[in-house]
């Protein structure tokens, strides 16, 4: 039996995740991304030298949209890879993108 996979050149799927607010109060938001697939030896050749990778750099040479970010205004921002560092700077967010990625961006088992 042989198995015959077509897989799109592409990734779209769902950052969550939540930030404190001054009171202590966890405050929820989700974006979606839409990212260049790589496969897995792309992946491993953009390791730093001793293995790691620094996500907001990995992320900013794989996303190319997203939606449901907003800005101060509650108005949508426009990907751009100045808009992507922008929101990175926030500590956790481009390590959440990541592993959003790694999960949605290969096979997993199917329930």
């Amino acid at each position: 039996m042989s198995i015959s996979l077509v897989v799109s050149p592409k990734v779209k799927f769902p950052v969550k995740g939540s930030i404190k607010d001054e009171s202590g109060v966890d405050k929820p938001f989700d974006f979606t991304l839409t990212c260049k697939r790589l496969d897995t030896d792309e992946i491993q050749a953009k390791k730093n030298e001793d293995g790691s990778y620094i996500y907001a750099d990995f992320m900013a040479g794989v996303i190319e949209d997203w939606s449901g970010v907003k800005d101060k205004d509650n108005q949508a921002v426009l990907y751009t890879t100045d808009a992507w560092q922008a929101l990175s700077k926030i500590p956790g967010v481009a390590a959440l993108a990541w592993q959003a990625y790694m999960r949605e961006n290969g096979a997993k088992e199917k329930n």
